[in-house]
Parts: structure tokens; C-alpha cells; sequence
């Protein structure tokens, strides 16, 4: 005689919430949405901030900063601002408003757009240096364009918030990606003393907002670094000096570093085996038409003699006459090292065309 068996099925409810717990960890992001709407139980389970961590909260209007009072997101570690307007609420007035939320969720590391907003320079500081100091990305960036394909971008920073921020950023930061260009490092030189006598140079160089040991110890404590200088000077030469001083004798997280200025030479005066020294402690490093040849001779021969870290440099924009005159067995042993590192003038404009064609066949197709 057959026997017959009987299932009886069991509704998750029931389940331990340990078993609950393990089982919702585990759940992808489309499938915990989903799991959230099943029952009350789940939902409420659902609503844990730790089932949430990947979610991208996006902000655009005043209304939004609501989702970011959700329960489920107050573990967020990311944030998007960008919109493909430039009037919307959040880029034109409510960065205060943003931050003042964020200081409340510690965990947020990064906030898309954030270098398209305005308003950062009306922030009290203590607030600014918390929400910034915690991210991992931060393009600090204040230029703008005249071309409509480029967004401006007014992320510019008071003295006092630049000040305590590069303070924080030396002591401790989670900053791994750091990008400056356009803020003031200089105090405004319309109301220094006419007459004082002094050389151009050293003049600039007292005027420095930022301490050059300040700049360097905070600049040197983030392992990737693009200092740019679009439209005008705002990083002097003794910053410059002073970071690479302080990457030559010390074991310092930054790795790969950009200097990119169309003012001063980043370079400049620097003792040729003191660049060597710091260039080389690096994995990467990028400039643009700087450097003599005493300076690039010590680099690349610290570079194919020495114990180097260096994996990949590139010279943009070189002056022809520098290559020539450097030992060209020296060159060549960097070319097999690294392959081709400086492009000439005339290459580098190519690329530019090149991209800018790019650019207006993506148009034209989308057009």
C-alpha cells in the first residue's frame, strides 16, 4: 500500500529573525526592494540601515533631503547632486541645507557634483571640514568656462574653512582622491604694503594662506593628488618645494600625483636629486612643460639606477630642446622602462583636436 506525503509550507514570518537576518544580507538591491513589500515583518526588518549601505541617495530639490531622513538610509555612503540643469534647488542654494543633513549620517564618502554647486563659502567651517574631511573623492575645484560643453565649477572654499580643513586633512582623513584648483592660497594682494620693496616672487610666496608645510602635510597624506592652476596662481612655489621635501624623506600615503599649472613652473628652482628623491617614492606622476634638464637628467637617473617605485610618468607639453640636450642613453633606458613618457607640443594639440572632433561627432549622432 502507497504511502502519501503531505508538505506543509512555511511562511518566512515565522523564521527566526537570525535566519531572517542572514537571509536578507545576502539579497541583492532589486531583490531587497522587493522583499520589503512582501510583509510587515520583512519591511520592518528591511528598514535596518546595514541592508542599505549601497543605495545612491540622489538630492536635487528640497523635497529630496527627506529620503535622507529615511530610516533605511542613515548608513548612505553615497550621494548624487548632478543634474543636467545649473537652476536647480540643490546647485544654486541648498548645499547648506545638504550639509547640515549629512553631518548627521557619518557614513557618506561621497557626493556626486558636489564641485557644481554654490554656496560652500556661506557654511560655517567645523561643518564644512566634518563633511569633506570624511568623503573618499573631493574635487575642490573652482574654475569655469567659456565653452557650453563644460560645466562651471564654484566649489571655492573661505580662507578659514581652507585653513581648517587642510589641518584636519594632515592629522587624519579619509580622503583618498583630492583634486585642487582655483582656491585661494594667497591672501589678496591688493592690500599688501605698496611700499615694500620686495622681489615679485618672495612676495608671493609670504602671502601663502595655506602654510607651505601645511599644504605639503596635508596635500602628502592622500594617495591620489591633481593640483591644477587654470586662470590664475594659487599655489606658490615654496608649496610646491615643500611637498616635494616632505614625499622625499618620508614614507607619506600620497602615490600618484598631478601638477598641472600654466603660471609658474611646479618644479621651478627645486634642487635636481631632492625631485629625484620625491618622484621616485611615487607610483605615478604627471606635469606639463616644466622642468630644466639638470632636473630631468637626476630624475630619470634615479628612476632606471636607483631603487625606484615609479611605474608610470608622463611629461606633457615638454620643451623639445630639454629632451635633446638630456644624455640620450639615459632616454632611451627610460623609454624601455616606461615606454614613451613626454609628449611635444605638436602631439599633445593633436590628442586635443582629436578629442574635440570626438566630441562633436557624439553631438551630431545625438543631435
Amino acid at each position: 500500500m502507497g504511502q502519501s506525503h503531505s508538505q506543509s509550507q512555511t511562511h518566512i514570518s515565522v523564521l527566526p529573525n537570525e535566519v531572517m537576518f542572514i537571509i536578507l544580507q545576502y539579497l541583492p538591491p532589486q531583490e531587497m526592494k522587493s522583499a520589503v513589500l512582501v510583509c510587515k515583518a520583512l519591511r520592518e526588518m528591511g528598514e535596518k540601515p546595514r541592508f542599505w549601505t549601497w543605495a545612491v541617495a540622489t538630492v536635487n530639490t528640497k523635497d529630496d533631503l527627506l529620503k535622507l531622513k529615511l530610516p533605511r538610509l542613515q548608513m548612505v555612503q553615497e550621494i548624487d547632486v548632478t543634474h543636467p540643469s545649473r537652476l536647480v534647488w540643490m546647485k544654486r542654494e541648498g548645499l547648506a541645507d545638504l550639509f547640515q543633513v549629512i553631518g548627521e549620517i557619518p557614513t557618506v564618502r561621497r557626493i556626486r557634483g558636489l564641485e557644481f554647486c554654490k554656496g560652500i563659502e556661506g557654511i560655517e567651517p567645523d561643518l564644512v571640514v566634518s563633511v569633506l574631511n570624511s568623503l573618499e573623492e573631493l574635487n575642490l575645484c573652482y574654475d569655469f568656462y567659456d565653452e557650453e560643453d563644460f560645466e562651471d565649477m564654484p566649489l571655492r572654499l573661505e580662507a578659514e574653512q581652507l585653513e581648517l580643513l587642510f589641518t584636519a586633512v594632515a592629522e587624519k582623513t579619509n580622503l583618498k582622491f583630492l583634486q585642487v584648483s582655483g582656491q585661494d592660497m594667497l591672501k589678496d594682494m591688493d592690500k599688501t604694503d605698496e611700499t615694500d620693496e620686495v622681489d615679485e616672487m618672495d612676495q608671493m610666496d609670504e602671502m601663502d594662506t595655506i602654510s607651505p608645510e601645511l599644504f605639503a602635510a596635508a596635500v602628502s597624506n592622500v594617495e591620489e593628488v591633481i593640483l591644477k592652476e587654470h586662470f590664475k596662481e594659487d599655489i606658490t612655489s615654496k608649496q610646491f618645494e615643500a611637498l616635494y621635501s616632505i614625499i622625499a624623506v618620508e614614507d607619506r600615503p600620497v602615490r600618484k600625483l598631478t601638477c598641472l599649472s600654466f603660471y609658474i613652473d611646479p618644479m621651478g628652482d627645486v634642487d635636481p636629486e631632492l625631485l629625484s628623491k620625491a618622484f621616485n617614492r611615487l607610483e605615478e606622476f604627471t606635469t606639463v612643460n616644466c622642468g630644466s634638464g639638470e632636473q630631468w637628467t637626476a630624475i630619470l637617473r634615479g628612476l632606471v639606477e636607483g631603487d625606484s617605485r615609479l611605474k608610470k610618468l608622463m611629461v606633457e607639453d615638454i620643451n623639445l630642446e630639454v629632451v635633446q640636450n638630456l644624455d640620450q642613453n639615459l632616454v632611451r633606458r627610460a623609454k624601455k622602462k616606461f615606454g614613451q613618457f613626454y609628449q611635444d607640443p605638436c602631439t599633445v594639440l593633436e590628442n586635443r583636436r582629436y578629442l574635440l572632433d570626438c566630441i562633436d561627432i557624439i553631438d551630431t549622432s545625438e543631435s
